[in-house]
């Protein structure tokens, strides 16, 4: 059931993605390209185009290429300025958590999704980022105020799933319930399902993934699989809360390991990159 839900409201906010205008003028361009051509025969009564000569065909060569290259730049520029955005905001984030309170890193969740954002259900994924904030900093109840803040009832299981994962984040980093937390995420986890692979839907699905990982490790249920597919995460997620909570579950799942140079390790990384997020510094019993 959440597959199908989940393509329907993919094929709903297609329209309103980053990617749509140029996607729109590709699925265009043939349709342009037969309207030109039944153009130029209504205006020259039918009659076939003769065979250019050498100067025609280097003028007109010219002229496409020309054309080619202004639209190659102008996709290109629209492609690196997405990139780029993306790319800037992660450093803003990762130099809010090093701050001493939490407000550097709301204000940064402010502008990355701001109200007036095209960006589909922008609402929900404010709120989301800025629950894992204050949970990171060990303020369970400011976090829980901000999932209240929307309405999560109505939406796609994709969408409602952050709320799910966001109170697992909240119980395994500020309390001590980790079988609670686990059943938490392993629901969000079956809530971002799709029906066929989706772009980008890997790096969506890597925070639930970890978050079930955290929650095995804390419950001890954690497997050499599972381990392993939380070291992956941790070396390969571009996303910095994501890199933070699975270093802190490696961390925690060294530490009753006994490996007390891997927990090391970890600890000194976790303090250079959020010094003062107090519950990532904690190692559960």
């Amino acid at each position: 059931m959440s597959r199908d839900e989940n393509a329907r409201y993919l094929e709903s906010i297609r329209p309103r993605s980053a990617l749509a205008p140029i996607k729109l003028w590709m699925k265009l361009l043939p349709f342009i390209l037969v309207a030109y051509v039944a153009a130029y025969f209504m205006v020259t009564g039918g009659k076939t185009p003769k065979l250019p000569s050498t100067e025609e065909l280097s003028r007109s060569g010219s002229q496409l290429g020309f054309v080619l290259l202004v639209g190659g730049v102008l996709a290109v520029g629209t492609l690196g300025s997405i990139f780029w955005r993306r790319w800037s905001a992660h450093r803003k984030i990762d130099a809010a958590f090093l701050h001493p309170d939490v407000s550097a890193l709301l204000a940064v969740y402010e502008q990355v999704y701001a109200s007036s954002s095209r960006f589909p259900d922008v609402a929900f994924y404010r709120a989301s980022s800025r629950a894992l904030a204050h949970a990171c900093y060990g303020d369970a109840a400011s976090a829980r105020r901000e999932l209240a803040s929307v309405d999560w009832s109505a939406r796609p299981p994709v969408i409602r799933a952050m709320e799910r994962v966001g109170e697992a984040s909240i119980v395994m980093l500020c309390e001590d319930d980790p079988a609670r937390g686990l059943a938490l995420a392993k629901e969000a986890l079956s809530m971002v399902e799709f029906p066929s692979p989706v772009a980008g839907s890997d790096e969506g699905r890597a925070y639930y993934e970890i978050c079930v990982g955290i929650g095995e490790v804390l419950t001890g249920t954690a497997t050499p699989d599972s381990l392993a597919a939380l070291k992956v995460h941790n070396q390969q997620t571009n996303l910095p809360v994501a890199w933070l909570m699975s270093a802190w579950g490696l961390r925690v799942a060294s530490a009753h390991a006994g490996d007390t140079v891997g927990a090391e390790v970890l600890r000194k990384w976790l303090q250079k990159d959020a010094p003062h997020c107090a519950p990532l510094h904690r190692i559960p019993g």
